[in-house]
């Protein structure tokens, strides 16, 4: 029998770190979990490192250190978080949030480990630079977005060239049926709870105004190599269709399961072997009906940017996303109204022309120019 695969667990307290330590309960005789990391809840990755004696343990916000209780050395700072994703393993599952994963997620490919990766933002302003370091070290990244590990799944490689065009589904968040009147009335305790998927503040705004849809046509680009107008989008309230890939011979092949994060984490840990996870089966016969509805593009004018960004040949993806986590972050704190984010983020993209990075460190840098412009923007508009 095969050894146990060694995990680094990168954002072990958010909700992907939730979905990985449910998975990895259910399979404690396959995987072991040498590197866990958190940001700030201290006592839940204490708690881990307990559970599951994890050797390895980063805390990047040092600020709570004190109240650290685990068995095991705690290192601080987001260079220990670098350091940690350069461990020897099997796999990295990169599930921090935003940009600040963005060092970390690309140190794992850097010295030859693979990455699962969740953090749709470091493939969005990063996308060819960790392809071209993924070549480079013949290492895997594979996708652990429900939307893209359904294509991932249904996507024949060895085939590519009978490929047509490819479908993410979104399930349209909380205000799929707001009228667009209202939604400018609308606040951040509303905006976060979504009627599917148990989700962070920041994502679940993001599938509020449909942000994360654009984000992830412009990652479907970048992970499948795919032109975006071989991309569509169709929204399904369900979500129990994650995502089609259509082939020119008319054949569809499509990914269906309960929405549950713990399903494509699995695809990525134990590709292309499969694991019996013990889940509520699935059935047709149990479905009462599955709808879908063409995207009302003056009502989520988000949405469309992820299109726009990818026919751009400046690097607007980057300035897209971080002018959208500036505008998040705005909104949650009600310095804006939801309908701001939209406007700020389209402005922004429209005010600064970035040069093209070559490699991390400029990345970074045209991603600090861009918050600063949508920072003086929020500021006009207070």
């Amino acid at each position: 029998m095969r050894d146990k695969k060694n995990i680094i667990l990168l954002g072990s307290t958010g909700s992907i770190g939730e979905s990985c330590l449910r998975l990895l309960r259910k399979n404690r005789e396959k995987f072991n979990l040498i590197g866990v990391s958190a940001n700030n809840n201290v006592k839940l990755l204490s708690e881990i490192v307990n559970e599951f004696d994890v050797p390895n343990v980063v805390l990047s916000n040092p600020e709570n250190a004190k109240d650290y209780f685990g068995k095991h050395e705690l290192t601080l700072g987001s260079l220990n978080l670098i350091e940690l994703s350069k461990i020897n393993c099997d796999i990295v599952i990169s599930g921090i949030s935003g940009m600040s994963g963005l060092h970390s997620a690309f140190a794992a490919i850097s010295v030859g480990n693979n990455l699962a990766i969740a953090n749709k933002e470091a493939l969005v302003s990063a996308g060819k630079i960790f392809l071209d370091q993924s070549i480079k070290n013949n290492v895997k990244i594979l996708p652990v977005d429900s939307e893209h590990s359904a294509i991932f799944q249904c996507l024949d490689n060895h085939n590519i060239s009978n490929l047509d065009f490819i479908t993410l589904t979104a399930s349209g968040g909380p205000f799929l049926f707001t009228p667009i009147e209202d939604l400018k009335n609308i606040k951040p305790k509303d905006a976060i709870k979504h009627p599917i998927w148990k989700m962070g503040k920041k994502i679940s705004v993001d599938s509020a105004t449909m942000f994360n849809k654009a984000l992830e046509i412009i990652e479907a680009s970048i992970l499948f190599d795919i032109k975006s107008e071989k991309i569509e989008v169709t929204i399904h309230p369900e979500h129990i269709i994650h995502g089609l890939v259509h082939y020119k011979d008319g054949s569809v092949i499509a990914n269906l399961g309960f929405p549950d994060m713990i399903t494509p984490l699995s695809v990525a840990l134990n590709w292309p072997s499969r694991s019996d996870l013990n889940l509520k089966k699935f059935s047709l016969n149990s479905i009462s009906k599955l709808s879908f509805y063409k995207p009302d593009y003056k009502k989520f004018p988000a949405l469309k940017l992820g299109w726009d960004a990818l026919q751009n040949p400046l690097c607007s993806p980057i300035v897209l996303n971080a002018a959208n986590e500036i505008a998040v972050d705005a909104f949650l704190k009600n310095k804006i109204k939801f309908t701001d984010i939209f406007d700020i983020v389209y402005e922004t993209l429209n005010s600064y022309n970035p040069f093209v990075p070559k490699n991390i460190d400029e990345v970074i840098e045209i991603d600090k120019i861009a918050r600063s412009h949508s920072s003086q923007i929020i500021n006009r508009l207070r």
